[in-house]
């Protein structure tokens, strides 16, 4: 039988303050959205976090998202989060009453625990609202007894896990991502004698276009926003219109490279006249190799892992010219480049129907999880 219970009559804000040593080493949680569960961030140096204050992660706590709770960030915590911190932006509830956590944590996924996190939360703008802790406390929401709460989440435990486990035979989508970046190496370096600058191979072309100017051949605009990460592939674009700020114009065979965020890996090679944003960088082949393996190298992991050294330690990273057009590609001789050119090509189409099976995979997932939900609560589980 349900009743409307208090949250904070059956779960506590439990904040354990750590004191940031600058030289030590801490590990963040992260929660995805949609209910997808905790991740854990790679180590960092106390002198690399936020400004935020930061706590710690205890297992067995119902770990809220005060800014993307909205979106399902809501997750419980276990042993393997244990030794874990997470900044003042995450809640962590502790059980003080009949509750089972993993019970909560799925009716916030819900249609109905959805409109409740709504309720608690403040701001207007879907991406600005945040969770208000006391607020939270004094919603009120359907519990049975935990007897009928311990069953409804082993069900929903079981049921979610064998879907996952039926699917599991398809790679994750990250696994994809270090396939695409890993695999170009393994393919250039079968053909290649030694390394060559980018600078040697290539030239930035800072062809701006400014509001109401000659946009040339240009019909639409790639932005970073328009470009999947690691694949190099153009996933969108839009028309040109009324433009504001400058642009860089763009031709068939320039390699587009993303220098905000360059972790992303979003380097594309155009096959189309455009305008793209002043965030990417605009390469164009001298003549010495061709565009499609310098597209291949600058996304290859080898290119990647010394970019992620290179910027670590920004805030907001951003790759600086001289720093890309240094760094070294492998070295095809003019030979090679046909069957080089062909290598790239049917890699890049095996990997890119890899991605493609995990969407398929996450759209399955993203379809049964709702409907679990509403027959769990429903009384039809």
């Amino acid at each position: 039988m349900l009743s409307e219970v208090r949250l904070g009559d059956v779960i506590q804000l439990e904040r354990v303050p750590i004191e940031v040593n600058p030289e030590a080493e801490y590990r963040q949680i992260g929660i995805r959205s949609f209910g997808n569960g905790i991740f854990h961030r790679d180590p960092c140096l106390g002198s690399e976090l936020s400004k935020l204050k930061y706590y710690k992660v205890c297992p067995d706590r119902l770990v809220v998202s005060n800014i993307m709770a909205w979106e399902g960030a809501i997750a419980v915590s276990g042993e393997k989060e244990r030794g874990f911190v997470g900044s003042a932006r995450f809640l962590s509830y502790r059980p003080i009453g009949e509750v089972d956590l993993r019970y909560l944590n799925y009716f916030f996924q819900s249609e109905a625990g959805k409109v409740i996190i709504k309720s608690v939360s403040t701001g207007t703008v879907t991406r600005n609202q945040t969770v208000s802790p006391k607020k939270l406390e004094n919603a009120r929401v359907p519990l049975p007894g935990l007897a009928e709460q311990r069953r409804v989440a082993d069900k929903l435990d079981a049921l979610i896990a064998d879907h996952v486990k039926t699917l599991g035979g398809v790679p994750s989508i990250d696994f994809a991502r270090q396939l695409a970046a890993a695999g170009l190496d393994r393919v250039l370096s079968r053909w290649a004698k030694g390394t060559v600058r980018v600078d040697q191979v290539c030239v930035a072309v800072n062809d701006t276009v400014h509001p109401g100017g000659d946009r040339g051949k240009a019909e639409e605009f790639v932005g970073l926003e328009h470009i999947s990460p690691y694949f190099g592939q153009r996933i969108g674009s839009r028309p040109l219109g009324d433009e504001k700020g400058r642009k860089f114009r763009f031709a068939p065979g320039d390699v587009l490279y993303g220098y905000l965020r360059p972790y992303l890996n979003k380097v594309w090679l155009a096959d189309r006249h455009g305008l793209c944003s002043v965030e990417q960088y605009v390469l164009r082949s001298s003549g010495e190799m061709p565009a499609k393996l310098i597209a291949a190298g600058l996304r290859s992991k080898s290119i990647l892992d010394k970019v992620l050294d290179s910027t670590h330690n920004l805030q907001l990273p951003r790759l600086r010219s001289g720093l890309l057009m240094a760094m070294e590609l492998p070295a095809i001789p003019p030979e090679h480049y046909e069957q080089a050119v062909a290598d790239v090509d049917a890699f890049d189409q095996r990997v890119q129907a890899l991605a493609e099976r995990q969407r398929h995979r996450d759209e399955l997932l993203t379809a049964l999880r709702p409907a679990l939900l509403d027959a769990a609560f429903s009384g039809r589980l």
